[in-house]
């Protein structure tokens, strides 16, 4: 089954199809209008996103990044624009949009060269930072990644774990309740990690999922169950916070017939487009990422729906923003779609 998506708009990014590192990111908070994160320079810029593909003025804020060109890092905004946070490897600082320098935390000195493999997110209420520093390795020993947990406006922190990993990047998704926060983290050929933490009393209490392997995806808007993607043919729902499997949707279940030995995988692990649906990213071994399939999966049971349709070629990656619409990107252009209204 085919179905056909209908165009919300469209805007100019360079490197639009970078979405998943520099030079751009989309950061999605439930009930909020999504945001759109660019890099230009030695600038991190915030928009709005719906009037960054409107006709309105979009830019939110301005934040000089604090560490010379070269410093690999991954950033954050306030809920209300006026701070932003960046995370390279051994520090997080908080830079106002004036430019002046709000705090900085400094981690371990990795002394190695810098891969940014860090994230952080700020909660809900803007009143703490959550981050994660890659752990020190040397002479054999490993120290383990630290998660934690700081104070907006002093960079004070309230708490810290260790963690039992060894990330080569990750990623922070805050849950809808606003009390919790997911952290996926990637260690390369050696698996993934799916954390949720939250704070107690001022501590930080941290549980992990039993399979090493799953990457932290999604949570449902209603935040009684998250999706986890084990690559490269497998994305999972499982009940929050227990983690316990609801129902498992493979790749070649979801592509249908193929011809010889050509083998479907998940290109991505999708997301929620809204509450009843998700979208995931498909192709073959045999194919190439211009002959992705973009598939409607029905969240409550887990049964394709169909595949998207565009009106002009779309290649590659789906990003679902959860508010009914999503992005596909072409060169320098950024696309934003929906599902029509029957």
């Amino acid at each position: 089954m085919e179905i056909r998506a209908a165009p919300v708009g469209q805007a100019r990014i360079r490197d639009a199809a970078r979405w998943m590192g520099r030079p751009w990111a989309v950061e999605v908070r439930r009930g909020r209008p999504p945001r759109l994160l660019r890099q230009e320079g030695a600038l991190l810029t915030l928009h709005d996103l719906n009037r960054f593909f409107g006709a309105e003025a979009s830019l939110i804020g301005t934040f000089t990044v604090p560490w010379p060109d070269g410093h690999a890092w991954e950033a954050a905004v306030s809920p209300d624009g006026d701070v932003g946070v960046f995370c390279g490897d051994d520090a997080v600082c908080a830079v106002t949009s004036s430019g002046a320098v709000l705090w900085e935390h400094r981690g371990r000195d990795l002394r190695r060269p810098n891969e940014n493999r860090s994230s952080c997110r700020f909660t809900d209420d803007g009143r703490h930072v959550w981050a994660m520093l890659v752990g020190e390795v040397g002479d054999g020993f490993y120290l383990g990644d630290e998660w934690l947990v700081l104070e907006a406006d002093s960079g004070h922190v309230v708490s810290r774990e260790t963690l039992d990993c060894a990330a080569v990047g990750g990623e922070h998704l805050p849950h809808p309740d606003g009390r919790h926060m997911g952290l996926g983290v990637g260690e390369g050929q050696d698996g993934a990690h799916v954390y949720w933490g939250r704070l107690e009393d001022g501590a930080l209490r941290v549980w992990t999922h039993d399979d090493d392997h799953r990457i932290l995806t999604d949570v449902h808007p209603d935040g009684l169950s998250f999706l986890t993607y084990a690559p490269p043919d497998e994305i999972a729902w499982h009940t929050f916070p227990g983690g316990a499997l609801i129902r498992t949707l493979t790749a070649a279940d979801a592509w249908g017939p193929v011809s010889g030995d050509d083998e479907p995988y998940w290109d991505a692990g999708g997301g929620y487009i809204d509450a009843g649906t998700v979208l995931a990213t498909a192709t073959t071994y045999a194919t190439t990422p211009q002959d992705a399939r973009h598939i409607l999966i029905d969240s409550r049971t887990g049964t394709p729906r169909g595949d998207v349709r565009y009106p002009l070629p779309m290649t590659g990656w789906a990003r679902p923003l959860a508010d009914g619409t999503w992005l596909t990107a072409e060169g320098d252009t950024v696309f934003r779609w929906r599902i029509p209204r029957v």
